[in-house]
């Protein structure tokens, strides 16, 4: 089972606020397959999410540790595949851990990563930055399995 919803944001905090909105509505166990380009916005909606996830920040990206772990309602990994590939990613991270619920994963160029990695229940956020208007950006949500429901709920809390 899969659903897909897009949001577009304005600003960097519309951005955030949404991954926030989102993040309060997570049970433990999620896992986030963020892509997008660089500086497409990945690292603000990541910090919304665990805000939301009830971790104290502050959020930065972690390209040069990999993962940072952060305890809200339950344990959250931030992860940053920028300067791995596919091979590199497999080897050099505890992705049993990562991946354990109750723990929620938020993996920043998770294209990066091999898909046999990721659980059966995920979510993969594709964030685009518009041309144009500022920091207009097209957040594509889709969720697989499990998280298809988990995607539904978070759509009634925050309709287009």
């Amino acid at each position: 089972m899969e659903h897909t919803h897009t949001w577009c944001t304005s600003t960097h905090e519309e951005t955030r606020a949404l991954g926030e909105s989102m993040g309060r509505c997570l049970r433990g166990g999620e896992v986030f397959a963020l892509v997008g380009a660089l500086g497409a916005g990945k690292t603000v909606f990541a910090s919304g999410l665990m805000q939301g996830a009830g971790a104290p920040g502050p959020f930065r990206s972690p390209s040069f540790t990999l993962v940072w772990e952060h305890e809200g309602r339950f344990p959250l990994y931030h992860v940053d595949l920028y300067r791995l590939e596919g091979s590199e990613a497999r080897e050099d991270l505890p992705w049993d851990t990562i991946f354990a619920p109750p723990a929620v994963a938020v993996v920043e160029w998770a294209d990066r990563l091999p898909r046999e990695l990721l659980p059966s229940d995920w979510m993969q956020v594709c964030i685009e930055r518009l041309r144009g208007d500022g920091d207009r950006r097209r957040i594509r949500c889709t969720g697989h399995n499990a998280s298809a429901d988990l995607l539904d709920e978070m759509v009634r809390g925050n309709p287009e």
